[in-house]
């Protein structure tokens, strides 16, 4: 990781916060954007390999209690195939 993806601050910390919901309770994730685009620009195949890089980049700034793991790992799957979504809508200029 390089500095550039750092929080300088608290404030800019919290500025990087981002709601998800995880096994039905609303949950703030620190720097998941970034955690996603970093997994992505990796060019990881396959939903292993995606899901450990997610679970191990979130780890670095969010606490994730090991009883809830396989749920964080499957709502940051969510948001990851979304955010895949959105970027082909914006490529094809289509609508799914």
């Amino acid at each position: 990781m390089d500095s550039g993806d750092r929080p300088c601050c608290p404030a800019d910390a919290l500025r990087r916060i981002r709601q998800v919901r995880i096994n039905g309770v609303m949950t703030g994730i620190t720097m998941l954007d970034e955690s996603i685009a970093a997994v992505k620009s990796q060019g990881l195949t396959g939903d292993t390999a995606i899901r450990e890089a997610l679970m191990k980049r979130v780890k670095v700034y969010n606490y994730v209690p090991p009883a809830v793991e396989d749920h964080y790992a499957m709502a940051l799957m969510a948001e990851y195939r979304k955010q895949a979504g959105r970027k082909k809508e914006t490529e094809t200029g289509e609508v799914p």
